[in-house]
């Protein structure tokens, strides 16, 4: 999980399609998905269907988990296999990394989001699209990449609650349809190989003496609990006891719970990734606040609250029971990537990687609606627990 410390004022990026560019972009996209994340071979099923509801011209909109930095190269690839056009919404820090990038990314029909607070751009955006095109229209509505494969974190309402209000507004017979996607990345057998050598930088990396000679297993174990005993003192002065699960889950309150003693706790924000959501948003209000800019000293105390609400993100991210409940050579890989990229900046992929993707049944929205399955005003999460409950079991 990439630190964000982002306190520049937000500017939506809206899609603007180039035909002349897109051969390029898809180059460019398969460039970066053998080279930059080594998937080197693309399995999918299911996606039959989409092309269909696609070229009968309705409303479709693609739901996929969110492990992996590469999954947004794999859906763009897929869909073009398919012979369709796509539509993505994005973070908005994607955007900022360089203006060629951001070009490249409108070029393609990518959109930013700000995912820290109401972005009626992006939201007018996406329901435009699905009232007025039939190309596929992707949102990850797990919000954040967490790395790993076999479980699903909490989804917003937000997908939900835009294809709702798209349904609501689509005429002439086209009807909104939901897919979950599922997402799985099997590593090549050779990834067992260079485990010991990326353990060691990271030993190093915290000053601890390596130790190749340890079984892989309890290395990453070892690491991780080291890792979070320094965040603890960091945070608390104090390294925590018990289960590993119980010590994150405390950790992430605590940062929290302090962030929001200062900035105010939304009421309506019950999990973690919300809470996250409501401080990074209430502190970046101050940071940029015109009218009345904060000090110096106020402004450190604020990045300084961006930094413990990202660590708390952090502790949320890490299932405790994950790899410890299942050491399989898959999940030993995602755990050392993970840690890779909180410690060194980014993961590595240093051995082909097969991409596994599901589409699953398409949920017919529009006509849940007109079953009254579905309620027109409210039944955001009632349709987000459907697709947690189809989305899971095909992570499996």
């Amino acid at each position: 999980m990439r630190r964000l410390r982002n306190d520049l004022p937000y500017t939506f990026r809206p899609p603007r399609p180039r035909a002349w560019f897109r051969p390029i972009g898809l180059m460019a996209n398969r460039y970066y998905l053998q080279k930059k994340f080594a998937v080197t071979k693309l399995d999918d099923s299911g996606f039959d269907r989409v092309r269909e509801l696609s070229r009968a011209g309705h409303a479709v909109l693609l739901a996929p988990n969110h492990a992996d930095h590469s999954d947004p190269h794999v859906m763009t690839e897929l869909v073009a296999r398919h012979g369709m056009k796509s539509h993505f919404m994005a973070a908005r820090e994607v955007f900022e990394i360089s203006k060629l990038g951001s070009f490249a990314l409108e070029s393609m029909g990518v959109f930013s989001v700000d995912r820290d607070g109401p972005d009626l751009s992006a939201i007018k955006t996406a329901i435009t699209l699905l009232e007025s095109s039939s190309d596929p229209l992707v949102i990850y509505p797990e919000g954040e990449i967490y790395h790993h494969h076999e479980r699903l974190d909490p989804l917003h309402e937000g997908v939900a609650s835009i294809l709702l209000k798209a349904a609501a507004r689509l005429k002439d017979g086209k009807e909104a349809y939901l897919v979950p996607v599922g997402i799985r990345f099997l590593h090549d057998p050779l990834v067992e190989e260079t485990f010991r050598d990326r353990l060691s930088r990271l030993e190093d990396r915290i000053g601890w003496t390596p130790r190749p000679a340890l079984p892989i297993d309890e290395r990453i174990v070892r690491l991780g609990t080291g890792l979070l005993g320094l965040k603890e003192m960091e945070h608390t002065g104090e390294a925590g006891r018990g289960q590993i699960q119980d010590r994150l889950a405390t950790l992430c309150d605590a940062l929290l719970t302090i962030a929001e003693a200062r900035h105010g706790r939304d009421p309506k924000s019950a999990t973690a990734p919300e809470r996250v959501r409501a401080q990074r948003y209430r502190i970046r209000k101050r940071l940029l606040d015109a009218e009345k800019p904060p000090t110096f000293v106020e402004r450190d105390e604020l990045l300084d609250d961006l930094d413990r609400v990202f660590t708390a993100l952090q502790a949320h991210s890490y299932i405790g029971d994950y790899f410890l409940a299942e050491q399989t050579l898959d999940r030993r890989a995602e755990t050392i990537m993970k840690l890779e990229e909180d410690l060194l900046g980014f993961p590595n992929y240093p051995s082909p990687r097969t991409a596994r993707v599901t589409a699953g049944e398409p949920i017919p929205v529009s006509s849940m609606l007109a079953a009254g399955e579905l309620p027109a005003k409210g039944g955001a999460g009632q349709l987000t627990g459907l697709l947690e409950e189809r989305l899971s079991a095909l992570l499996g």
